[in-house]
């Protein structure tokens, strides 16, 4: 292996050679102008060299007409770094998760003002308190998705700046992966800690399944205006997405849907009173919602779902 000063050495030599070509290169194409020469002086040598050598593997594969520029992976793959994304932007965060709910991308990328702002999805997840899972899966605006298994992660796995929030990327996955704006994740972890019609399984398998989105809580407020006194009114509510219960519970004729919760308590419903039900990942575990009723009439902690 050549020392670093035979390397530089080698660039010193090999720099006037290659200006002239690039010179009479220039000409032999019609350009009516020479290269930037200042290049070579205003750069040091050794920079220039380890630069050579990256354009060296990349000629492996790239023919030259199709280098890459900055506006490769600016324009074609959404921005590197991006200061005005949507910082008080949110995703969802569900699954076999310690605290499912909505992260702020602040959260996820603090430093977004800051070049080259990346953080490894891996670290993402260590962060959010997820060791051990066995894939997740992210979600895009556009209705896209795309699943990766544990294995399949690197740490070239990347959560990047976007334009409307946050991208994914990865150089050692299919670049038909790397999603735009990212609006959720699904863990699926190791364990099966909840049983649905016998079969052990989980919330994040739950949720890659029959899903159905509801509306909970809706209520009526009224305001009456200060200027006028005209009472004016509206409806609020939650829509949510679960795992619905009436698909989960299809494969035969039933009467009853008994839901048993942690503390080993049978709740029994009718097939009537589950037909919009669904599990979703609720902050004290595995929860049952009815839309019919409010939040002190669903079930937390859900270990085991069946029929009778």
């Amino acid at each position: 292996m050549k020392s670093p000063q035979t390397r530089k050495t080698i660039v010193w030599i090999g720099l006037p050679v290659l200006m002239l070509v690039l010179l009479g290169g220039g000409y032999l194409l019609g350009r009516n102008h020479a290269p930037p020469l200042r290049v070579a002086a205003a750069y040091p040598a050794e920079m220039l060299w380890e630069e050579s050598q990256w354009m060296d593997e990349c000629a492996e594969c790239h023919a030259g007409e199709d280098f890459h520029r900055c506006s490769a992976c600016h324009d074609d793959h959404g921005a590197v770094e991006f200061a005005e994304i949507p910082f008080y932007g949110m995703i969802t965060f569900t699954g076999d998760v310690p605290q499912p709910g909505v992260v702020e991308i602040n959260e996820v990328l603090p430093y977004r003002d800051q070049p080259h702002t990346h953080l490894p999805l891996l670290d993402f997840l260590e962060n959010q308190g997820v060791a051990a899972f066995e894939s997740v899966t992210l979600t895009s605006r556009d209705g896209g998705w795309i699943t990766i298994q544990r294995e399949d992660l690197t740490e070239e796995a990347l959560l990047l700046p976007y334009t409307d929030g946050i991208r994914f990327a990865a150089e050692n996955l299919h670049v038909s992966t790397w999603i735009k704006g990212l609006t959720g994740m699904v863990v699926v972890g190791e364990e099966r800690p909840i049983t649905v019609a016998g079969e052990p399984t989980s919330m994040g398998r739950l949720l890659l399944g029959p899903t159905r989105l509801v509306t909970v809580e809706t209520a009526r407020v009224m305001y009456a205006g200060e200027e006028d006194g005209v009472i004016r009114e509206a409806q609020t509510a939650f829509r949510i997405r679960g795992a619905a219960v009436s698909e989960l519970l299809a494969d035969r004729p039933y009467e009853t849907v008994v839901v048993e919760d942690q503390a080993g308590e049978m709740h029994r419903f009718s097939p009537e009173e589950t037909a919009q039900a669904v599990l979703i990942s609720g902050k004290q575990g595995p929860t049952l919602v009815l839309p019919d009723r409010g939040r002190t009439g669903w079930v937390d902690q859900v270990t085991a779902v069946w029929a009778e």
